[in-house]
Protein backbone atom coordinates (compact mmCIF):
# COMPACT_ATOMS: atom_id res chain seq x y z
CA UNK A 1 0.00 0.00 0.00
CA UNK A 2 2.61 2.72 0.67
CA UNK A 3 3.96 2.32 -2.99
CA UNK A 4 0.40 2.71 -4.39
CA UNK A 5 -0.28 -1.17 -5.48
CA UNK A 6 -3.60 -2.42 -4.72
CA UNK A 7 -4.68 -5.65 -5.33
CA UNK A 8 -8.48 -6.69 -5.85
CA UNK A 9 -10.11 -10.56 -6.85
CA UNK A 10 -12.84 -11.03 -9.23
CA UNK A 11 -14.77 -13.37 -8.79
CA UNK A 12 -16.15 -14.81 -12.22
CA UNK A 13 -17.51 -18.46 -11.43
CA UNK A 14 -18.30 -18.38 -7.93
CA UNK A 15 -21.38 -18.31 -5.85
CA UNK A 16 -21.31 -15.70 -3.03
CA UNK A 17 -20.82 -18.05 -0.01
CA UNK A 18 -18.14 -19.81 -1.46
CA UNK A 19 -16.30 -16.79 -2.35
CA UNK A 20 -16.49 -15.73 1.04
CA UNK A 21 -15.84 -18.90 2.36
CA UNK A 22 -12.51 -19.40 0.40
CA UNK A 23 -11.22 -15.64 1.48
CA UNK A 24 -11.78 -16.92 5.30
CA UNK A 25 -9.81 -20.43 4.75
CA UNK A 26 -6.65 -18.68 2.76
CA UNK A 27 -6.89 -15.46 4.50
CA UNK A 28 -7.44 -13.40 1.89
CA UNK A 29 -7.27 -9.47 3.05
CA UNK A 30 -8.15 -7.76 -0.49
CA UNK A 31 -11.54 -6.47 -1.52
CA UNK A 32 -12.75 -9.08 -4.27
CA UNK A 33 -16.14 -8.52 -6.67
CA UNK A 34 -18.53 -10.68 -7.79
CA UNK A 35 -18.65 -10.55 -11.29
CA UNK A 36 -20.16 -13.78 -12.45
CA UNK A 37 -22.05 -14.44 -15.43
CA UNK A 38 -19.82 -12.63 -17.70
CA UNK A 39 -19.66 -9.46 -16.08
CA UNK A 40 -18.17 -5.78 -16.45
CA UNK A 41 -14.58 -6.32 -14.49
CA UNK A 42 -13.95 -9.48 -17.15
CA UNK A 43 -15.44 -7.96 -19.95
CA UNK A 44 -13.28 -4.32 -19.75
CA UNK A 45 -10.04 -6.52 -20.23
CA UNK A 46 -11.84 -8.56 -22.89
CA UNK A 47 -10.55 -6.26 -25.77
CA UNK A 48 -6.53 -5.72 -23.95
CA UNK A 49 -5.75 -9.73 -22.79
CA UNK A 50 -8.78 -12.13 -22.42
CA UNK A 51 -9.19 -13.88 -19.78
CA UNK A 52 -8.75 -17.16 -20.89
CA UNK A 53 -8.34 -19.47 -17.76
CA UNK A 54 -9.21 -19.45 -14.06
CA UNK A 55 -7.30 -17.97 -12.44
CA UNK A 56 -6.22 -15.26 -14.15
CA UNK A 57 -3.82 -12.67 -12.63
CA UNK A 58 -3.27 -8.83 -14.43
CA UNK A 59 -0.58 -6.73 -13.35
CA UNK A 60 -1.63 -3.16 -14.24
CA UNK A 61 0.72 -0.19 -14.31
CA UNK A 62 -0.10 2.94 -12.43
CA UNK A 63 -1.55 4.24 -16.22
CA UNK A 64 -4.10 1.03 -15.95
CA UNK A 65 -2.61 -0.28 -18.82
CA UNK A 66 -1.58 -4.23 -18.52
CA UNK A 67 1.74 -4.69 -17.56
CA UNK A 68 1.84 -8.68 -17.12
CA UNK A 69 -0.77 -11.64 -17.22
CA UNK A 70 -0.03 -14.81 -15.44
CA UNK A 71 -2.76 -17.46 -16.36
CA UNK A 72 -3.31 -20.54 -13.44
CA UNK A 73 -2.45 -20.52 -10.39
CA UNK A 74 0.80 -18.75 -8.77
CA UNK A 75 3.62 -21.03 -7.47
CA UNK A 76 5.29 -18.83 -5.53
CA UNK A 77 4.51 -15.13 -3.90
CA UNK A 78 8.06 -14.49 -4.69
CA UNK A 79 6.33 -14.45 -8.52
CA UNK A 80 3.87 -11.76 -7.91
CA UNK A 81 6.25 -9.97 -6.08
CA UNK A 82 9.18 -9.42 -8.77
CA UNK A 83 6.34 -8.87 -11.30
CA UNK A 84 5.03 -6.06 -8.99
CA UNK A 85 8.48 -4.56 -8.11
CA UNK A 86 9.48 -4.82 -11.92
CA UNK A 87 6.62 -2.34 -12.42
CA UNK A 88 6.89 -0.51 -9.61
CA UNK A 89 10.55 0.23 -11.01
CA UNK A 90 9.83 1.21 -14.66
CA UNK A 91 7.09 3.65 -13.32
CA UNK A 92 9.90 5.76 -11.14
Amino acid sequence: ADDGVVFMGVNTRDQVETAQAFAKDYGVTYPSVMDAKGGDAKLAFAAVVPVQATPTTIVLDREGRVAARIIGAIAEESILSSIVKTVLAEQA
